[in-house]
């Protein structure tokens, strides 16, 4: 309820809320921006102008432990990841001794599985001990040059092209096979009929197995023969009577099947049989009319 002798205030006598405008604080761009490191130019053959060695730098992640490793050696410290490689690729050799040396304090520390993972990034021969391994390693890296090995790039092309070969070879193979082979007839097959002791076998393998059913195959096979040889001559005669009659069966589908027609040779082969035999030459035959 209004209250008595309350001011008729309108929509227009309230005060609007006023907004402040707060700073925000800005780094400038100039100032994240690191120092860019200088190499001076050594007396060997910048790292990115040696095929092998450029192929190996490229394949390897930034954050590797070889690269870090190799920039650690090179410029003394392990470099950031988005330039370590365009640096090592720079890189042509130590400009003066002290840096020799500080790489090769470095080198001592190293574990050998990372000394041989920077020689093979730098294409130099893995052999040798530790401390031989170094002494390469710290020799190259003064006076940087090619191995004289064979190329990385065409190596793996050659390889590429031959799986390639391979491959449409066996894809043509495989063509040619499905268009020249030609759909085998089925032929009837007869199997031998079983005997009175394997019918005996299969009657009772299911009921031994379960009486000794840790016993393996070859266990079943010595009791049932065991069993067989224990069986009453009625029960045994039963079983005979069965292989007979399966015998008498198979013998009578052999007869029908080898008193079928034999297939008509193909009229390649029925013209090369009708072929008549060649003539005699005139020397046989002027020798034959000696004979006589």
């Amino acid at each position: 309820a209004k209250r008595k002798g309350a001011p008729n205030r309108t929509m227009s006598d309230r005060s609007t809320r006023v907004r402040k405008t707060t700073e925000r604080l800005s780094v400038d761009d100039s100032a994240k921006e690191a120092v860019e490191l200088v190499i001076e130019q050594g007396e060997g053959t910048c790292l990115g102008e040696i095929e092998n060695v450029k192929f190996r730098i490229d394949k390897h992640t930034a954050a590797s432990d070889e690269l870090k490793g190799l920039h650690k050696l090179c410029f003394g410290k392990p470099g950031n990841k988005t330039t370590i490689k365009r640096n090592l690729r720079k890189f042509s050799g130590f400009t003066d001794e002290k840096k020799s040396a500080m790489a090769a304090r470095a080198v001592e520390k190293l574990d050998t599985k990372t000394l041989k993972k920077i020689l093979e990034v730098l294409d130099v021969m893995l052999t040798g001990t530790k401390m031989e391994c170094g002494a390469r390693l710290i020799i190259f890296l003064q006076k940087p040059e090619a191995s004289g090995k064979a190329s990385l790039v065409a190596k793996i092309a050659e390889k590429k092209r031959k799986r390639e070969a391979t491959t449409l070879k066996a894809d043509k193979t495989k063509a040619k096979a499905a268009k020249t082979t030609k759909p085998t007839k089925d032929k009837p097959e007869l199997k031998r009929p079983l005997s009175a002791y394997l019918l005996y076998c299969n009657a009772k393998r299911d009921k031994v197995k379960a009486e000794n059913p840790e016993a393996k195959f070859t266990d079943l096979t010595k009791i049932l023969a065991e069993k067989w040889k224990g069986i009453s001559e009625e029960r045994r005669k039963k079983y005979e009577t069965q292989a007979a009659e399966l015998k008498a069966e198979y013998e009578l589908a052999k007869a029908k099947l080898a008193s079928k027609p034999k297939p008509k040779a193909s009229p390649a082969k029925a013209k090369a049989a009708a072929k008549p035999a060649a003539k005699p030459s005139k020397k046989r035959k002027v020798e034959q009319e000696e004979e006589e």
